[in-house]
């Protein structure tokens, strides 16, 4: 994206092709380069020296952590010489991985990483000896081009966790209608199945929000809608930091499904519950991923109004779903909104942070599977998704006391329909859903 958008026509047609070619025996394999040790969510700090050469650059320094270190071709932030500090003097920089006569650029990679988890990529600090690489784009305008490309790790950081969430609930639906224990299916025992539920309402909620997500995206991509571009730049961080950190419990609880052996290597859940963590780091740890949505993405650019303007949007186009809880979506909306700007405008609240950004996923969640409710009952007659939307009510955004009962006869109701698979009416569904 980065190289079709800034990249020169030259540099273009020399590398463009493969790296979008689906064309196995033609793909160029592309990676980002970014971490140093001194500059990793503080990108401005960074250290990797670029220095000018006729038609390109050279490149000196080291950069700490590199995903798919044998790439093709790595993009990668560097500061030429005499550039100011901080992110305004680094530049985006295309480096290939072989020179034009075959022979190996000008890096070495230096170790490889023992890593908790996706082992499979191999990841490794790389030392620039001159490494020979293009500059993208503006030459001052790097971070900024750099960032773009951030929306669509974001999003693919929550599709990742939403897809590990589903295999996971996969494999723990399959043991708890499979085995028999106290004479009964391990489904069958009312505290499993409310163990099924909460690890159902995680993926669920991560799975709509994707999508809400991308859809805002390619709309913004591809029609320059400028509503849909203020939603991107709120949902992307939202998304990515409350999937990715669920993803980590609920592969966790899941893993519990098949007892002590899912702790064993056999089976996937090990793998699943380690590969779960890089979410929470990659593009960004918790704490700055709230700050991007609190900090920038709602105080400097009042992205929220797009969201609340969208999730508003969506319950008055839910018409099936009863009035008396559309009411209620909207309230609620409007709370986590204002919660939101109240966070973002005091200096002194920035540690409520990670719970305001964590309010707008569960509120945006609620209203999106309202509405999707909705919209598969107009197609099939399935209202199903409008008893998890009020089962993030309850489980998410419910104030109760640590003493306060939550399981009862309307929640069992819920487990048995979502447990069994079967079709929900929008009556029985609304019937539930104002309980």
């Amino acid at each position: 994206m980065l190289l079709d958008r800034y990249g020169s026509e030259a540099l273009k047609t020399r590398y463009l092709d493969g790296l979008t070619t689906t064309d196995m025996t033609r793909l160029t394999q592309g990676a980002q380069f970014m971490t140093e040790k001194e500059g990793g969510s503080d990108v401005g700090r960074l250290t990797t020296r670029a220095v000018p050469e006729g038609d390109h650059w050279r490149l000196y320094g080291d950069k700490w952590f590199c995903s798919n270190a044998d790439a093709d071709i790595a993009m990668l932030l560097a500061r030429p010489d005499g550039a100011p500090d901080g992110t305004r003097g680094v530049g985006l920089f295309l480096m290939p991985r072989r020179l034009d006569d075959g022979s190996p650029n000008h890096y070495r990679i230096i170790r490889l990483k023992e890593k908790l988890g996706t082992r499979s990529m191999a990841s490794g600090e790389i030392r620039f000896d001159g490494a020979i690489a293009y500059h993208v784009g503006r030459i001052d305008r790097g971070f900024v081009q750099m960032a773009e490309m951030v929306n669509w790790s974001r999003l693919s950081n929550g599709v990742k966790s939403t897809a590990l969430m589903r295999r996971s609930m996969h494999d723990a639906m399959t043991v708890a209608h499979g085995r028999i224990v106290f004479g009964r299916r391990i489904a069958d025992h009312p505290l499993s199945r409310r163990q099924l539920l909460k690890l159902m309402l995680p993926l669920e909620q991560a799975l709509s929000l994707c999508l809400v997500t991308a859809d805002a995206l390619e709309r913004a991509e591809q029609q320059g809608s400028q509503e849909a571009a203020a939603l991107v730049r709120i949902l992307t961080p939202v998304l990515k930091y409350r999937s990715t950190r669920d993803a980590r419990k609920m592969c966790g609880d899941a893993l519990e499904m098949r007892g002590g052996i899912g702790y064993v290597e056999e089976f996937a859940n090990a793998r699943l519950l380690r590969d779960a963590h890089l979410g929470s780091i990659w593009e960004g740890t918790g704490n700055i991923v709230a700050l991007d949505a609190l900090g920038r993405a709602v105080r400097r650019h009042g992205a929220e109004a797009a969201l609340a303007d969208d999730l508003h949007a969506r319950i008055s186009a839910a018409a099936v779903v009863p009035q008396a809880y559309r009411e209620r979506l909207k309230r609620l909306v409007d709370q986590a909104i204002g919660f939101a700007r109240s966070v973002a405008e005091n200096d002194a609240a920035e540690a409520d942070a990670r719970r305001a950004t964590s309010a707008l996923y569960h509120v945006a969640s609620a209203v999106s599977l309202a509405w999707e409710a909705a919209q598969v009952h107009d197609r099939r007659g399935d209202a199903r998704r409008l008893l998890l939307s009020r089962l993030v009510l309850d489980h998410r955004l419910a104030v109760g006391g640590p003493f306060a009962p939550m399981a009862g006869a309307t929640e069992d109701r819920i487990a048995g329909l979502l447990l069994s698979g079967r079709p929900v009416s929008i009556a029985e569904a609304a019937e539930i859903a104002t309980a």
